[in-house]
Formats: structure tokens, C-alpha cells, sequence
């Protein structure tokens, strides 16, 4: 529909001389607030085939900065209002393990397989939670037609992407008014692998973070995949847009996280994040660190057996896990 483009655009470009008034394009990490630990948070058991995780629930209290184009438009997406996390945690204290998913996850059967969280749970031993993302899984419901975060729309997947980080970080933070001097680590899978970057820019505690076929540019990402010729008008929008898809990039920002906790994992053969242009240019940002690659494409790592043991390994090098165990002997492969 070329109005809705001519409104995409016009947000763009509006966007652009706020976030350039503000600064925020030349120093990104003061666009993304710190957010409060939650204090009403929602813990509801689960019981199924023998095993009992928890559910935990809070408001999210996102808002878009007073302004910003779009944030009308985005506050009417009322799901994403509360957030949503599976939670399988031990009686005592023990490591975290925060789990941020890709996109079309944020189901509880679907996350608790792709992560492992059970192996990760009583094998290895650790608490293992996993936040829901904006318009994903419980938080989809009431959505329009078409609305997608990623998507086309550029100032969603702005807001998205804030929301998404603010929502992560409000977890973390109500995982250290439970317990102070937590470990606590971020595992990630696509789209999640994005998020987890970011905050991995912005918190000053973790001890790791391991993106699995992680995007680093959401606005390269979607030029990639929309199949528009180079002649196409709806091209000007990737072009307008590309200022704000550096702005909330990784790319944009210094890794927190200590470089002996930083990860990597991706496949040689993936067609959606590709490995040169996205996964590669976060690699060197992040100072080389271990990177496992697979062979196979972007879903591929769940059934590679090399990536299971690599993430398992990752989390005995970063102190998470105290030593080796059974499914984690390998050490990730430095490259």
C-alpha cells in the first residue's frame, strides 16, 4: 500500500531529528533507559507429566521517550503491556540462565525444546527463565492485521527492539532483588540473539552471553529479504532507514559482558542471517571471541549436536557450570 509506505517514511525521517536532537545517534546506549526491578510480579506453578516450572508475570511499564513517531500506534498493541516469562528454578540459589528466544517463539513447549531448558535445568544445574519478547506467544493477542515486530514497519521494530531490551533488563534486575550476587548468563537464539547483544552493551554484570545465529543490523536484515529490485521506490525507506538501524545495532555499542564470556554460534549455510554480513561483522566487533560454527542453516543448530555441546561448554569456560559433565566435555573452538 503506498500510503502506508509514505507513513512508514515520514515516521523515518521524523524519527531521525529527534533521535538526532537528542544525541541518540551518535551515543546509541542513552537511547535504551535503565529500567526499575518490577515489585508486583505474578509466580504461578505449572505442573505437567511429573514436572513443575513456573510462570511469572509483572507490567512491563515500557513507554516510547515523549515524541518518538509511532508511539501511539505502538502503545495500542495492548498485549505488550505485561510481561511474560517460564521460569524452572531451584530451592536454593544457583546460577541464571536467561533464555531469549528468536522470532515466532515465545511458547512454552516450543522454547523449553529449543533451549534445552530441562537439560539445562537438572543437569547442569542451573535456573533457567525465559522472557517473552514483545508481540510473541500471550503477548500477540489483539494484534491488527499484518502488525509483525520484526517487520516492515521500521518504528515498530524500533520500539520492539527497546521494548524488548527494557523487558530482558527488568528481568535480570528482578533476578538480583532475589538474589544479589547471582550469576547470571544470557543464551539466545536469532532474533533473541540481536536483543541479547544489545544488553549485553548495556549491563554491567553478566557473565556471559552466547548468541546462537545472531542478526546485528535489523534494518540490513530486512533490505536483505525484501526482494525489492534496486529500481523499486520502497527501497528509499531501507535508505532512510539505515541511521536508525546503525542506532539500535550492537554495532553501535561496546560489549559489556567479559570478553571470556562472550559466545558465539551460527551456520555456514544460513540464508537468513547471513554469516558474512550479519554474524561475522558482531564476531569482530566483540573482539573474536569463541565461535562454534555448524554446518547447516539458520534452524539447523537445534539438531546439531556440535552447537548442544558447544553452549554446554561455553557455560562450564564462563563459571556458570562449576566443571565438566557428561554432555559438556568440549570446550568451544577458538577461531
Amino acid at each position: 500500500d503506498p500510503a502506508a509506505y509514505e507513513r512508514i517514511n515520514d515516521e523515518v525521517e521524523e524519527a531521525i531529528r529527534l533521535y538526532d536532537k537528542q544525541g541518540w545517534l551518535e551515543k546509541p546506549q542513552d537511547f535504551f533507559p535503565d529500567p526499575p526491578a518490577p515489585t508486583e510480579v505474578t509466580v504461578r506453578s505449572f505442573t505437567s507429566r511429573g514436572r513443575t516450572h513456573e510462570r511469572i508475570s509483572f507490567d512491563s511499564g515500557y513507554e516510547p521517550h515523549p515524541g518518538e513517531p509511532g508511539a501511539e500506534r505502538w502503545m495500542s498493541y495492548t498485549g505488550n503491556r505485561r510481561e511474560f516469562a517460564l521460569m524452572l528454578r531451584h530451592p536454593e540459589p544457583r546460577p541464571w540462565l536467561v533464555c531469549v528466544h528468536g522470532t515466532e517463539m515465545g511458547r512454552a513447549a516450543l522454547d523449553m525444546t529449543l533451549f534445552r531448558s530441562w537439560h539445562m535445568h537438572e543437569d547442569l544445574g542451573l535456573n533457567v527463565i525465559m522472557p517473552v519478547l514483545p508481540m510473541h506467544g500471550p503477548r500477540a493477542k489483539g494484534l491488527p492485521k499484518g502488525a509483525i515486530f520484526p517487520g516492515e514497519d521500521v518504528m515498530d521494530d524500533v520500539h520492539g527492539t527497546a521494548q524488548a531490551v527494557w523487558d530482558v533488563r527488568r528481568v535480570l534486575a528482578w533476578i538480583r532483588a532475589q538474589q544479589p550476587d547471582a550469576q547470571i548468563a544470557l543464551n539466545s537464539i536469532s532474533l533473541g540473539g540481536y536483543i541479547s547483544a544489545l544488553v549485553a552493551s548495556l549491563d554491567d554484570h553478566l557473565n556471559a552471553a552466547i548468541l546462537g545465529v545472531p542478526p546485528s543490523n535489523l534494518v540490513e536484515l530486512l533490505g536483505r529479504h525484501s526482494g525489492l529490485p534496486k529500481d523499486d521506490p520502497r527501497r528509499q525507506t531501507l535508505e532512510l532507514a539505515k541511521p536508525i538501524g546503525q542506532m539500535v545495532s550492537p554495532l553501535s555499542m561496546q560489549p559489556k559482558v567479559p570478553e571470556q564470556g562472550r559466545f558465539i554460534y551460527a551456520g555456514v549455510a544460513d540464508r537468513i542471517v547471513h554469516p558474512r554480513q550479519q554474524v561475522m561483522q558482531l564476531w569482530e566487533h566483540w573482539g573474536r571471541p569463541d565461535i562454534g560454527w555448524y554446518h547447516g542453516g539458520h534452524t539447523g543448530f537445534f539438531e546439531a549436536k556440535p552447537v548442544q555441546r558447544y553452549v554446554d561448554a561455553a557455560l562450564v569456560q564462563s563459571g556458570l557450570v562449576s566443571g565438566p559433565r557428561e554432555k559438556s566435555q568440549r570446550k568451544p573452538r577458538q577461531k
